[in-house]
């Protein structure tokens, strides 16, 4: 409901704050006092090949599979579509939201493909082979994955 209140009131710059826990409390990622984990999500998501070889923590990151900015733009078109419902959110949430660990160097790599907040034009043309595709910005980037969502 937070996270509904905040798309009918067009505030947006505090998503981030509202989608990662969400995301940890669906997945069961929660520290023991029964908070969001949302540094847990590293290593518990997507998984790069070079980022599950890197033995320093410092050279990988955490990220989101489709960038939060995608997911605002959806949840803005529901909005816009007076569609903004608890399960519409949900099932958006749902189908977006999902963490990878990559290396340094591949989010570069993301960024110098113009992808570092975007998905490949493809992820939005019906008939296209990214078309609704999460992983269609790794494939674009040539980053080789390891953990596969089921």
């Amino acid at each position: 409901m937070h996270i509904q209140l905040e798309i009918k009131y067009n505030r947006y710059h505090h998503l981030r704050h509202f989608v990662d826990p969400y995301y940890c409390y669906c997945k069961g990622i929660i520290k023991r006092t029964g908070r969001a984990n949302v540094e847990g999500v590293i290593w518990n998501g997507i998984v790069s090949v070079a980022a599950k070889l890197e033995v320093d923590r410092k050279n990988v990151v955490k990220e989101h599979v489709v960038p939060l900015k995608v997911i605002e733009t959806k949840l803005r078109e529901l909005n816009s579509e007076g569609e903004i419902t608890l399960d519409n959110i949900s099932n958006t949430l749902e189908e977006l939201t999902h963490f990878g660990t990559i290396t340094k160097e591949e989010d570069a790599k993301l960024r110098q493909a113009g992808l570092g907040s975007a998905m490949p034009h493809g992820f939005f043309q019906e008939g296209h082979p990214y078309y609704k595709d999460i992983l269609a910005r790794y494939k674009e980037a040539e980053i080789e994955l390891e953990n596969l969502p089921t």
